[in-house]
């Protein structure tokens, strides 16, 4: 089925808009994932929107919404305060419009500041959150050998389950820094075998383990699928 677009606040005095993908089966009680883009995208962004389509062949809702400076057709993100304040608002709306557990999660830029706002105990939105998805989560800047605090300290005052899924070359999170801060987070991380900070795979690599594109989007959002259908089986248990 074609998305439905929609328009729901921005959290100031406008609104952004948003691409809903529903299952063929939804109810009531059927799970959504607000998604949210990296730096320099936007909700249509065709990695976003493949694994909204994935998702929906797999019993999922999700909303995938651009942030104001994309809404805009701006390049340059949002500064932090803005940003978050976006993303509580969508997921209050989203709370407001949909029975089933809610699930929060965005790529690179779009999910730390989603981290961001769940690790902010005194916002309301954290309790209408069941989990967390970070998609290539951005560690630090591809070329610096140090985390910047801003970009792990939080994590662990997240509060609710978190999956993060991450390519194996991917420069801004390599395993051997990543693993770590994932642990502390008391998260979980799926690894795209070969796979860039666009979960890109080499055509040489596809070939050696097998392999197609096809293939690794649907890795990516069947771990997707998994740890919702999980998370929202075991109820709100949060992690801290």
């Amino acid at each position: 089925m074609s998305p439905v677009i929609v328009h729901v606040p921005d959290g100031g005095s406008g609104t952004v808009s948003a691409a809903l993908h529903e299952p063929a089966s939804a109810a009531g009680t059927t799970p959504l994932l607000a998604l949210t883009h990296g730096a320099g995208g936007n909700r249509d962004t065709p990695g976003l929107v493949s694994l909204a389509e994935s998702l929906a062949e797999r019993g999922v809702r999700s909303l995938r919404f651009n942030l104001p400076a994309a809404e805009a057709g701006r390049r340059r993100p949002d500064r932090p305060g803005r940003a978050t304040a976006c993303v509580a608002a969508v997921v209050d709306w989203a709370a407001q419009e949909y029975g089933g557990p809610l699930f929060l999660g965005g790529r690179s830029f779009g999910g730390r500041m989603a981290s961001l706002l769940l690790a902010d105990e005194t916002a309301e939105t954290r309790g209408r959150v069941a989990g967390l998805v970070l998609l290539a989560y951005p560690l630090k800047p591809p070329g610096k050998a140090e985390i910047p605090l801003e970009r792990m300290e939080h994590l662990p005052r997240v509060g609710v389950p978190t999956l993060f899924v991450s390519g194996g070359r991917d420069p801004f999170a390599p395993p051997a820094l990543l693993n770590p801060v994932v642990a502390a987070a008391r998260g979980e991380v799926r690894w795209i075998a070969g796979g860039d900070h666009g979960f890109r795979v080499p055509k040489a690599v596809l070939a050696e383990t097998g392999r197609t594109a096809a293939d690794v989007v649907a890795e990516i959002a069947g771990t997707v699928a998994a740890f919702v259908a999980a998370t929202a089986a075991r109820g709100p248990t949060g992690v801290g």
